[in-house]
């Protein structure tokens, strides 16, 4: 069968003379060759149940000018142009890549409105995205429905030779966050505070693939923690116990001002020096957070902008679909190096403590 003029099911582009095309032993579903190892198998498992073949449901007299591919051949279902899958008629979002069905439907999660068909239809939205689960669709990019491009965001915008589409495709969940922070970087050079890096420093790289930075972060607090364990163990600890014993500590609560007469009275600058220590550490711990929670999403959108030019600079000849599958897999979050993270952090604290304990 002749596919010129046909459309891959997976990248929508016309097939042209000469495409490496691969057909599907079962029901004749034709891809380019890199469009099939990317999915990995024919994306039309209904017909393969149904024993039907692509060219009868799919194909028609005027196929290459026909404007009507996602409709389906009756009235009970929709053929998602994304993938190709057949959905029942009153899906909103594919049940197989989230992408729409009939374009995003925008609700913003500022409208108080208690109009009962919009939150019945928001509703839908919300439990049909939960049943696709996580998609590499554009349905992805979307809170209860909600665009990040329909908060005033063009998704053409420029960022250094980077869209805001491409940045969305890149950083994947919680773009509604990252893209006006962006934007406010590119326009201003200013960012807003990032509380997540600022809480969970290393852990924060990690989860956002910065691994380098990451590791630093993480070996820079677990150092500081480990030196005040050991200057508490083995200086300063014995230092505050005789403080305390000739405060009258547990019956009487020094106050500040005692403990500092007593240092000046009964200690050297070096005592006093080693006494202090292990708050001097932990204000260091402090600043470093804090510099993560300043810097995170600034070194972030560098990350990304390189990360995308890099991608397009690697990948000259490829098309939008295949470019954006590339910045899906490389970008987005790691759960998993996040949790793994912050189980090291907890082992090897608790071993300090008990080692010095």
């Amino acid at each position: 069968m002749d596919f010129k003029g046909k459309k891959c099911p997976v990248c929508s582009e016309a097939f042209q003379d000469g495409d490496d095309i691969v057909v599907c032993p079962k029901c004749g579903a034709p891809y380019h060759r890199e469009c099939y190892r990317e999915k990995g198998k024919c994306i039309f498992p209904d017909l393969h149940k149904e024993k039907k073949s692509w060219k009868s449901v799919y194909c028609t007299e005027n196929d290459e000018t026909s404007e009507q591919e996602n409709t389906a051949a009756d009235e009970e279902t929709v053929i998602c142009k994304h993938c190709g899958h057949k959905n029942s008629k009153d899906s909103i979002v594919c049940e197989q890549c989230g992408d729409f069905l009939t374009g995003p439907v925008i609700f913003s999660p500022f409208n108080d409105s208690t109009d009962e068909e919009g939150e019945e239809e928001l509703e839908k939205i919300r439990e049909q995205m939960r049943n696709v689960g996580p998609v590499m669709g554009s349905a992805n990019f979307y809170v209860n429905g909600t665009s990040p491009f329909s908060f005033g965001i063009d998704e053409n915008e420029d960022h250094d030779g980077v869209t805001s589409k491409e940045l969305v495709d890149y950083v994947g969940g919680n773009a509604l966050y990252y893209l006006p922070v962006f934007s406010k970087i590119k326009r201003f050079n200013t960012s807003r505070f990032n509380f997540a890096a600022f809480l969970f420093n290393g852990a924060w790289y990690f989860y956002r693939k910065q691994y380098l930075k990451g590791i630093l972060v993480s070996l820079s607090m677990l150092l500081l923690s480990i030196l005040q364990e050991i200057v508490t163990t083995f200086w300063a600890g014995e230092l505050w116990e005789k403080a305390n014993t000739a405060l009258g500590v547990p019956e009487h609560v020094p106050t500040y001002y005692e403990y500092l007469n007593w240092m000046q009275t009964n200690c050297s600058h070096q005592q006093i020096l080693i006494m202090l220590l292990p708050y001097l550490i932990s204000l260091i711990s402090f600043v470093i957070m804090i510099v993560c929670g300043l810097t995170a999403n600034k070194g972030y959108y560098k990350k990304t902008i390189r990360s995308i030019k890099k991608i397009k600079n690697d990948n000259p000849e490829s098309d939008a679909a295949t470019l954006r599958t590339i910045m899906v897999k490389k970008g987005g979050i790691h759960l998993g190096a996040a949790f793994t993270l912050v189980a090291c952090e907890s082992i090897l604290s608790m071993a300090v403590m008990y080692f010095f304990s």
